[in-house]
């Protein structure tokens, strides 16, 4: 499948900004954390690393939906990705993408028995993309004031991430 252009910013800024906030419904009420995450877009996933008896891996509830919410200020990029989410405990794949920010997590390693890994697949995404110079903004909210229109201040959208 070929990606959209919007798609295709969303794994570049997931890539760019690996810590950003996850969110799951624990007992009707919202929970969320930052967390840095793998991207594994092969697999169509963002990963992360994980204790395997308390955080979000056993948050999930019956309908297994995260939620990521990613910032990029620098370029007036925002966007909240709705993801399928599961627990894989594949021991193999979390060696392959350990680094010294997970091992701060974990001293004792990727064989810890309490390392487990959160996967979470893009389904649909809502995005804010918006000019990232301040001066354009500035010009184009001047404008807009001049005019009496409402400033053209980017796109926001959803799209599907399937």
């Amino acid at each position: 499948m070929v990606e959209t252009p919007f798609q295709q910013r969303i794994w570049t800024a997931l890539t760019d900004h690996t810590i950003c906030m996850v969110s799951t419904i624990v007992s009707g009420r919202i929970r969320t954390r930052p967390m840095s995450g793998h991207v594994d877009r092969e697999e169509h996933r963002i990963l992360f690393v994980t204790h395997s008896h308390t955080g979000p891996v056993e948050e999930l509830d019956a309908t297994q939906t995260a939620s990521i919410a990613l910032s990029d200020e620098n370029h007036n990029f925002y966007a909240t990705i709705e993801c399928h989410a599961e627990r894989l405990d594949d021991h193999q794949l979390i060696k392959s993408i350990w680094s010294p920010l997970v091992g701060a997590w974990f001293p004792n390693g990727p064989d810890d028995p309490d390392v487990t890994l959160l996967a979470l697949s893009p389904v649909s995404a809502e995005i804010w993309d918006g000019p990232s110079s301040a001066v354009v903004i500035a010009f184009k909210l001047a404008t807009a004031k001049i005019l009496g229109r409402t400033p053209d201040l980017g796109v926001n959208t959803t799209i599907d991430m399937r």
